[in-house]
């Protein structure tokens, strides 16, 4: 499947992800995308065809716990991710193939929207009303969790502990991140960017305990994860 084909299938099956009320089937189109990017990765480096590096971004509101959260899941999906701050706004940019960086997009995306959500519900669920301290701790909790999730998906496929969606063995990925590393690292050599540590604290108990709980079921991907993996939490 040559790229341009592979871009117009994937918005396909981002449109039906997201436009469902259906949690199954946004569960399944997830699914079907991540399969689709890892096999796609796979052939070009076996084929030893290199794909354009560049970058995209989208605007959210800047919050530490959305910066670690991408950090993460742009490694998961053989891209990086860097910030530029714009007062109340942030750009957050995500580099790599199209393919890879427009799949990261629709992820973080979607994980944002769901913890945000998920935050003021159980904070109202818990307090009567949206708690600042409460809201906070869950992010903190939520992200870290997200963040180890990545970390040991990343380590599955690089082993080769990956499937497709027929449930067919995927080839180990470690050459495959390691080739786009190389790729990004080349196409951001000349960018002057400098690191920022991230600061996030818990002040509520009951706020991080459950940011812990959606960070755990928060969809990433259940290709890499086995069939009792959490579903996802809606869109």
């Amino acid at each position: 499947m040559n790229n341009k084909r592979l871009i117009e299938k994937m918005k396909k099956l981002l449109a039906m992800s997201e436009g469902t009320a259906n949690e199954h089937e946004a569960m399944v189109a997830t699914k079907q995308l991540h399969a689709m990017l890892a096999k796609h990765n796979v052939s070009m480096s076996d084929l030893n065809e290199q794909e354009d590096i560049g970058e995209v971004y989208f605007t959210s509101t800047s919050r530490p716990w959305k910066r670690l959260v991408a950090m993460y899941v742009a490694k998961l999906y053989f891209c990086e991710f860097y910030y530029i701050h714009g007062g109340s706004r942030t750009k957050f940019v995500l580099v790599g193939t199209e393919a890879n960086r427009t799949f990261s997009t629709h992820i973080l995306q979607m994980i944002f929207k769901t913890v945000e959500r998920e935050s003021r519900k159980q904070s109202k669920a818990h307090y009567g009303k949206e708690v600042c301290s409460f809201v906070n701790s869950f992010w903190t909790g939520a992200s870290n969790r997200i963040r180890v999730r990545c970390e040991e998906m990343i380590g599955n496929a690089k082993e080769g502990s990956m499937e497709d969606e027929e449930g067919n063995k995927l080839p180990a990925l470690l050459s495959v991140y390691e080739q786009n590393e190389i790729l990004i690292n080349d196409f951001m050599s000349n960018m002057s960017l400098s690191t920022k540590p991230l600061r996030t604290k818990v002040t509520d108990k009951a706020g991080h305990v459950a940011g812990i709980k959606t960070g755990n079921e928060v969809q990433l991907s259940r290709t890499i994860q086995g069939s009792s993996s959490p579903k996802l939490l809606g869109n």
